[in-house]
């Protein structure tokens, strides 16, 4: 049940960042309900907080602690933007001038790409506990070298495409919060910009699951 969740959440966070195409009342309405298995998943997780002050220090504990203040950083500025920039669902609540600065938009956009970005670290971190967890629900104890070989290929296959999705969304454009009116990935259809966004999410979570990997020398 809670993969169930976790899957959902990124589902519905591929789909929020397709707002170019989205009516607004449904842009905002699946925004606040993001928000829901958000904090299930902070409820689920809350013993991890109670745990950092327990045990030794490394690099690799270290990085993942940096990313997951700044994945919640990036959640919370994306939220509290979005809804101070609502058109809709909040537009009587929040006064016009604020509703219609065009400072708060583009913070609401680039906080919303850098939340995709380290919502990917983030899946990527845990990929490797996941793909135990999966190997074991279906009974595969062995991994042959052909197959691993394989799996490999695929992967870097999939890491080139999300490198492709990136430029062809002007990813790094967007992260220095530049204002784009237009990137090739705009003139796709709908369901083609998703594709892309789950390109640059898959992208990060191959860099993640790298992480991962890295234990880091012990910090006194």
């Amino acid at each position: 049940m809670s993969y169930l969740l976790d899957i959902l959440m990124l589902i519905l966070l591929v789909f929020e960042m397709t707002f170019f195409y989205l009516p607004p009342v449904l842009h905002e309405a699946v925004g606040v309900t993001l928000l829901l298995p958000i904090v299930w998943h902070f409820v689920r997780n809350r013993r991890y907080v109670a745990s950092l002050g327990r045990g030794h220090w490394n690099g690799s504990r270290l990085v993942r602690l940096l990313l997951n203040i700044l994945l919640v950083v990036s959640c919370l500025v994306t939220l509290v933007s979005g809804c101070l920039t609502s058109s809709v669902l909040f537009a009587d609540v929040v006064p016009f001038s604020l509703r219609s600065n065009p400072s708060l938009y583009q913070l609401h956009s680039t906080a919303a790409c850098y939340f995709l970005v380290l919502a990917g670290l983030h899946l990527g971190w845990h990929l490797p506990v996941w793909w135990q967890r999966w190997l074991h629900a279906a009974s595969i104890t062995a991994r042959p070298l052909p197959a691993r070989m394989l799996l490999l290929g695929f992967g870097g296959l999939l890491g080139a495409g999300g490198i492709y999705a990136a430029q062809q969304d002007r990813l790094i454009e967007r992260l220095q919060g530049a204002h784009l009116f237009m990137a090739p990935a705009l003139s796709y259809s709908g369901a083609g910009y998703a594709l892309t966004q789950v390109g640059i999410l898959i992208v990060f979570a191959e860099i993640g699951w790298l992480l991962s990997l890295w234990k880091g020398a012990r910090l006194k």
